[in-house]
Order: C-alpha cells, then sequence, then structure tokens
C-alpha cells in the first residue's frame, strides 16, 4: 500500500538519460597540454620565500591582533551581574574571544587587501600588455 503512494509521487521525476559521458578532453581541448609544450613551469625559489614570508607574516599579525582584541576585551567588561560565578567567567571569556577574534577578522582582511591589490594590478598590467587572447 505505501508503495502505491510512493510510485504515484515519484512518476513525475526525469530519468537519467542513457547518453555517454562527454569525454573531457574533447569538451576542452584547448586545456589539454601538447606534448612539445615543454616542461613545468614551476615558480621562482624567490617568488615561493616571499610567499611564505607574507603567509607567515598574516599568520603571527593575525595573532597579535587576536590577543591585543581579547586582552582589550578584558580590560573593558560590560557590566553584567551574575549569582554565579561560573557564569560570570563563562560570560567574561566569550567576551574576549568574541572581541579577538573580530580584531583577528579585521587585521587579517586588511592583509589581505593590502597585499592582493598590488598581485591584482600586476596581473591586470600583465594581461594588458600580452598579446595572446584568451
Amino acid at each position: 500500500m505505501p508503495w502505491t503512494f510512493a510510485n504515484r509521487m515519484l512518476w513525475t521525476m526525469r530519468r537519467r538519460t542513457a547518453n555517454p559521458v562527454p569525454d573531457v578532453f574533447e569538451t576542452f581541448p584547448h586545456r589539454v597540454d601538447s606534448a612539445d609544450g615543454g616542461g613545468f613551469d614551476a615558480p621562482r625559489a624567490g617568488t615561493l620565500a616571499r610567499s611564505a614570508g607574507i603567509t607567515v607574516g598574516l599568520m603571527v599579525l593575525t595573532s597579535v591582533a587576536f590577543v591585543g582584541g581579547a586582552w582589550l576585551a578584558g580590560r573593558v567588561r560590560p557590566e553584567l551581574v551574575f549569582a554565579n560565578l561560573l557564569w560570570e567567567g563563562v560570560a567574561i571569556t566569550v567576551w574576549a574571544l568574541a572581541w579577538g577574534a573580530l580584531c583577528a577578522m579585521a587585521v587579517l582582511a586588511a592583509g589581505v587587501v593590502a597585499v592582493g591589490l598590488p598581485w591584482v594590478r600586476r596581473q591586470r598590467d600583465a594581461r594588458a600588455t600580452s598579446t595572446s587572447t584568451p
């Protein structure tokens, strides 16, 4: 009995067609590497070192901002009265963690924008000066 109801509900659903799956290499032939294309173009060591330095710098700035925000939130606490000392500790901890996370996110966003804008400008200039069309 329940199957008849389910079959009436499901008969309108589309069935999967039996068409063959298209080949990715035929669909995107311009993205397939040719045999005479040369080797893998790895970034230079200086570029990798600079990227790693920027990444570590952003991590350090984010962690310092988190600690600074949590410290500032610990110094300026909301005036709340709790009947239990445990809840007061939880509230202060959540308050400090929230402000630390907010400060860390703000500093990380500013750092990403500061690093990303010159990169975008370089990419735009490289695309404007290249003679190849995408």
